[in-house]
């Protein structure tokens, strides 16, 4: 498979946490995320070897052309106890040969059949956008009888089947250096610095998915975000990234990087195999999934440059000493830890609100 490095310049964006119940199997506890619940219709009968009881639900499916591409969305509906009126409305969208849930979701109490219910689902392109065409706000309303009520809102829909992703000036992309049957590395230059990052996937359970994000700089990383959960009719192997950064100005100069980071999906479902020659001529689904505006890095960076009342602190004694004493965590509530030394960069695309 020939893989060929790409970008997006698109407008600056940073989503916002989201607020779920679903914490995926064996996440990061460091980076202390949340992603969307999962459709039920997503497990298997274990998970991580715990037995997972059947749901009675309800699926409904509309489809959409939008950015050239024909998605699936899966609306699911399940009681939120047995014999509840309460029930959870989840939304997972399908494009190609995967599968992922979007949006949060939502709980409403129903004195009627859910298969009695009538949707509204449409898409809309906010403004304009890099690259073109490739960005959708989706809203779904649910109907019954005579009464609307909204139940999905969605602005940052980034989708396209070939975006131009060249056309977004000024942006670096990074190389796939390294492929395994578990990880990609990419490298890329921001600024005058060379970053390492990898893409990571472990299976979950059935079709499954967690894929991760880690960056590196001479030995000093971290995990950007883990376990985004995607159902894939493909092996994993089959995935790609698009990776770029867009210079941002910042002081010292070249400290401040916007990143972005798509998912490449082939367009058909089941197993897509053959020689190279074959795979230039599969058709693929992007899709951004993360990105960040604030992603602090540099090289030698000229830390004077933030002005002559900037006070510079100087090494004390002959360097770092060693010690055996109660651990720093002790000054720290245990709840707020997670975040008191761990830099955030940027969210997944799961959100309801952009920044211009």
């Amino acid at each position: 498979m020939v893989r060929i490095p790409t970008n997006d310049p698109s407008p600056a964006y940073t989503p916002h946490e989201l607020a779920t119940n679903f914490t995926a199997p064996n996440t990061n506890p460091t980076m202390n995320r949340r992603l969307p619940s999962l459709p039920h219709c997503f497990f298997a009968r274990t998970v991580d070897g715990v037995s997972v009881p059947d749901v009675r639900k309800v699926v409904h499916t509309y489809n959409l052309n939008i950015g050239g591409v024909d998605i699936r969305l899966f609306i699911t509906i399940e009681p939120l106890r047995e014999l509840s009126r309460e029930h959870v409305f989840f939304l997972s969208l399908k494009a190609g040969a995967l599968e992922r849930p979007i949006s949060e979701p939502a709980t409403l109490r129903l004195s009627v059949d859910p298969r009695d219910l009538k949707f509204v689902v449409f898409a809309y392109p906010p403004r304009a956008c890099l690259p073109q065409g490739c960005l959708y706000s989706l809203r779904v309303w649910l109907r019954a009888g005579d009464i609307d009520h909204r139940l999905f809102s969605e602005d940052s829909l980034w989708i396209g089947k070939d975006p131009d992703f060249y056309s977004i000036r000024d942006a670096a992309y990074a190389r796939l250096r390294n492929a395994t049957s578990q990880m990609l590395l990419y490298k890329i230059a921001m600024g005058e610095a060379l970053v390492d990052f990898t893409v990571r996937w472990r299976h979950m359970f059935g079709k499954v998915y967690g894929l991760s994000l880690e960056y590196d700089g001479c030995g000093v990383g971290n995990t950007l975000f883990s376990d985004f959960v995607v159902s894939l009719d493909c092996p994993p192997e089959l995935l790609d990234f698009v990776i770029y950064t867009i210079p941002v100005a910042s002081n010292p100069r070249g400290a401040t990087h916007r990143i972005r980071l798509w998912l490449r999906a082939p367009a058909q479902v089941g197993n897509v195999s053959g020689p190279a020659a074959d795979m230039l001529s599969t058709k693929f689904i992007y899709q951004r999934i993360w990105s960040t505006d604030t992603f602090k890095v540099g090289n030698c960076l000229d830390f004077t440059a933030l002005g002559p009342k900037m006070v510079m602190g100087v090494p004390h004694g002959d360097g770092p000493r060693t010690l055996s004493s109660p651990s720093e965590r002790l000054f720290y509530r245990e709840d707020d830890l997670a975040g008191v030394k761990q830099p955030r960069y940027g969210e997944l695309t799961d959100s309801r609100k952009e920044v211009s």
